[in-house]
């Protein structure tokens, strides 16, 4: 049976945060798109996505192409899916944690009117809200697919992170916050890709005496952290960055059936984290895949992990 243009099209819900989180504003929003008579699925990808994850802001296609789409493992043609823009303190002072988010997120399935439990695909920060919510709220969540994402973040990764939020953190003391954010996503996007990409991609050095011009690998990290801009605020990278490093969960607490993604080249979340997840879990699924990508394997190689993720959806 054909879907109508109104059981198509995409629909924006208001989600009110609960008045104990007010310093994370009084409302976000979620977006469902798809098929109305169809199973529920949430998507939730890194501190950056959005509720844009099945029709795009700015194009059709939204900010998961290879995974979601017609076809695909997640398809609105079948499936109903929801995406939600994480809620941050816009002040920059504080970061909630990942349970808080979840508790947004149970609001905002609740909002979408069309019942529980629902499946949940997360990956690398949204990967550890759906833990959350899943430990928190079991009703709520029949499988989780999570992917690059721990049950507490790696020493490393945290450090990394902490440096990027001391360089952002300066320059808005010093009224440079967009540089200063752009510089520490240059440095986030080393940790996200792997080395053999690097080489593949570029030539070491630079070019010229000035300690200061420009490498090949230097104007990538340049234009992706300069473009980072347009999605975030330097106060918000603060809030939702400083999210990530206050994400705990007892895997051992999580019912839900759950597949787990990985790959032997994240830097961030190693494959030993993602194995020891598996492990802990009641009832899980591992596979760790070799991916020139790294951390950015579930953006990059999205229509390999489909080809897991669909069967684990459909699977009885």
């Amino acid at each position: 049976m054909l879907m109508t243009r109104a059981e198509q099209a995409a629909i924006d819900i208001d989600v009110p945060i609960p008045p104990h989180l007010a310093h994370l504003g009084t409302s976000t929003r979620a977006r469902i798109a798809g098929n109305r008579a169809g199973p529920l699925i949430v998507a939730l990808g890194g501190i950056s996505a959005d509720r844009f994850v099945a029709a795009g802001r700015y194009r059709s296609m939204g900010w998961w192409p290879g995974l979601v789409g017609p076809g695909l493992a997640v398809d609105p043609e079948r499936h109903l899916v929801l995406g939600l823009d994480f809620a941050a303190d816009e002040s920059g002072r504080i970061a909630p944690t990942t349970h808080d988010q979840a508790e947004i997120l149970a609001a905002a399935i609740e909002a979408a009117g069309v019942g529980a439990p629902t499946s949940i695909i997360g990956a690398s920060y949204g990967g550890m809200i759906a833990l959350a919510l899943a430990e928190a709220r079991p009703e709520l969540v029949d499988r989780l697919v999570i992917i690059s994402a721990p049950a507490a973040p790696h020493p490393a990764a945290t450090a990394i992170r902490e440096i990027q939020r001391r360089i952002v953190a300066l320059g808005l003391e010093t009224g440079r916050g967009a540089e200063a954010q752009s510089i520490a996503r240059g440095l986030a996007m080393t940790t996200y890709r792997t080395h053999e990409e690097f080489a593949e991609r570029f030539a070491g050095g630079i070019p010229a005496a000035d300690p200061l011009s420009i490498s090949a690998p230097g104007a990538y990290l340049r234009a992706r952290g300069d473009a980072y801009g347009e999605v975030m605020s330097p106060q918000r990278f603060l809030s939702l960055s400083g999210s990530i490093d206050r994400h705990r969960v007892d895997p051992s607490a999580i019912a839900a059936r759950t597949l787990v993604l990985g790959a032997s080249s994240d830097r961030l979340v190693p494959p030993e984290q993602s194995r020891e997840l598996a492990a802990a879990l009641p009832d899980a699924e591992l596979h760790i895949l070799d991916c020139l990508w790294g951390h950015d394997m579930f953006l990059k190689d999205a229509a390999r992990l489909g080809a897991l993720i669909g069967p684990f959806l459909e699977a009885e």
